[in-house]
């Protein structure tokens, strides 16, 4: 797995290229002693491997804006996208003088996948207030959901779509206004905000991740208990605890359902948070961060890749040694 002395590791992404991985992920100092202090100090980190089990740590290769910025306080998940010799980085920002309420979408660029700089001011994206929900002074919220970008090819046309963590304003109860945002784009650098792909059931739906797997459509996200609503768990037959699980189509414009049953990672002892699926050999494995232990002190490590199987209705499952 991926752990470091010195730091706690959260969320992260994943990319392949000539047979190497690259994960990045948020880190922050354990000199902080207090992991809850970690979203506010914050910086992203880079490791390699050949093989998903052997990493080698490469050190901090993004940070907050050293100026004025929508992202001088803080930068967290995003992912990464390599598209004509380039390397895409799209990540979330956060500013001072807002005092980080409002988030939104940054882009910078490297030539390798080893360093990178901000694209103009680094802004991709700003909050479309049309379709999703802006903070107002008689919010539920205290913030402005706007962060986690997946950027990936479109599976049919000639441009790029962008999948986020978001709220709308689709219901009278703030539990289920959170969303699957969604964007496209025909270059990677001016983006355009679309209506959500799902959403109804949570506050909140983290770190979403699109993908396939033959002839179904998958979108990974996390969340807490404290983000499910009423009526989700009124229906919910699954362990009361933080954790991943997706939702699933047959087509890749939907509708998306929620996939029927426990949380995918709900029968891991450790919490499993901020999931990715990685496609390796023609196999589907599945990695997280370590959130918390069984006496809920959290860990702050990224797992060793988990064998996935699928029934034959496509559900997933976790294959645990």
């Amino acid at each position: 797995m991926i752990k470091l002395k010195e730091k706690w590791l959260w969320d992260f992404w994943i990319s392949n290229d000539n047979d190497i991985w690259y994960c990045y992920f948020l880190q922050a100092d354990k000199s902080l002693k207090d992991p809850d202090l970690r979203h506010n100090n914050v910086t992203h980190g880079l490791a390699t491997s050949k093989d998903l089990i052997n990493w080698e740590y490469h050190g901090t290769v993004f940070t907050p804006s050293k100026n004025e910025n929508f992202d001088d306080y803080t930068t967290w998940t995003g992912s990464i996208i390599k598209n004509k010799n380039k390397w895409h980085y799209f990540y979330t920002g956060r500013n001072k003088k807002e005092n980080g309420s409002k988030q939104r979408i940054g882009h910078a660029i490297g030539d390798t996948p080893y360093s990178f700089n901000r694209y103009g001011n680094g802004l991709a994206l700003d909050l479309d207030k049309n379709i999703y929900q802006e903070l107002e002074s008689d919010n539920y919220w205290q913030d402005r959901a706007m962060r986690d970008p997946w950027v990936m090819k479109h599976p049919y046309e000639n441009k790029f779509i962008m999948a986020y963590t978001a709220r709308a304003s689709i219901h009278n109860d703030p539990y289920q206004c959170g969303v699957i945002g969604m964007a496209e784009s025909n270059d990677l650098y001016e983006w355009k905000s679309i209506n959500p792909l799902f959403g109804g059931l949570f506050s909140q739906l983290e770190v979403p991740q699109i993908f396939k797997v033959k002839n179904k459509w998958y979108c990974l996200f996390c969340n807490h208990p404290e983000d499910w609503s009423d009526v989700f768990k009124e229906n919910y037959n699954g362990p009361n605890k933080r954790g991943t699980h997706y939702l699933i189509a047959d087509k890749f414009e939907g509708p998306w359902d929620l996939a029927p049953g426990p949380y995918l990672t709900s029968s891991s002892e450790t919490e499993l948070y901020a999931g990715r699926v990685i496609e390796k050999d023609n196999k589907f494995f599945f990695m997280a961060f370590l959130h918390d232990d069984q006496n809920g002190n959290f860990i702050g490590e990224i797992s060793n890749p988990i064998p996935i199987s699928f029934d034959k209705n496509g559900l997933m499952s976790l294959e645990f040694n």
